[in-house]
């Protein structure tokens, strides 16, 4: 019992911590750090079925474009 919540926890972690370096990289720390718990707690419930999802979904936060130019803001 102990082993499956260890293997659970590192694969939580190695998940993680995609969104941890590249929030880091993209200078949007908390968005990171909130992705690696997340990543992490979702490891614990249901495993990489559901670490990988929310991995994609910090992901997509990090690297999405939030500036608004010209082109964007409607007349």
């Amino acid at each position: 019992m102990d082993s499956i919540i260890l293997g659970a926890l590192i694969a939580g972690a190695v998940i993680g911590a995609v969104p941890a370096i590249c929030g880091a990289i993209k200078g949007k720390i908390g968005l990171g750090i909130g992705g690696f718990f997340a990543c992490l707690v979702c490891g614990l419930i249901l495993g990489m079925i559901l670490a990988i999802p929310c991995c994609a979904l910090f992901l997509f936060l990090i690297f999405r474009n939030n500036e608004k130019n010209g082109k964007d803001e409607a007349a």
